[in-house]
């Protein structure tokens, strides 16, 4: 029986798979992105100019977290963005969806800010490995971004309930 539990124990090595160091990075900033973002707000180094006042309310320390909404229709966003499927964007902007998903215009601000900063960290990923990432590589990250913003979303519902 022992011998048993034994191998059953050690089954998940079967599966594994090798990762490339590009796969690796990609998780790993979806993984900071998506815990920063869940413990809202996310912890921000600098915010310039207009767009940090516009942001201000959302990302004031104790700051109500955004809707789920606000999160899902950042991430759809972003996706395009990454995708360059401009007309997308373009239908989304011009047929007002963002009011339609989140009707609070504080859950509208905060999406966009999420959008704003899933992308950069990607970005910046992508600028340090001087391109080596690209935009097609950090794609898989935001269904990463996705999944874990909402298990923490449903777990603090789990815990007040």
């Amino acid at each position: 029986m022992l011998c048993g539990m034994a191998i059953d124990r050690w089954e998940w090595l079967e599966g594994l798979k090798a990762e490339s160091p590009i796969d690796v990075a990609v998780k790993y900033v979806a993984a900071l992105t998506a815990d920063a973002l869940a413990a809202w707000p996310p912890a921000i180094s600098a915010v310039e100019g207009q767009e940090g006042s516009r942001f201000r309310d959302v990302l004031e320390p104790g700051a109500e977290r955004p809707s789920l909404a606000a999160y899902e229709e950042a991430i759809k966003r972003a996706r395009w963005e990454l995708l360059r499927d401009y007309d997308a964007i373009d239908f989304y902007a011009r047929n007002n969806h963002i009011v339609e998903a989140c009707p609070a215009k504080r859950d509208q601000l905060a999406s966009e800010f999420i959008q704003h900063y899933v992308l950069e960290s990607f970005f910046v990923l992508m600028e340090k490995t001087e391109y080596r990432v690209k935009r097609k590589d950090v794609l898989p990250g935001l269904a990463m971004i996705d999944k874990r913003v909402k298990l923490v979303w449903f777990e603090t519902i789990v815990q007040r309930n």
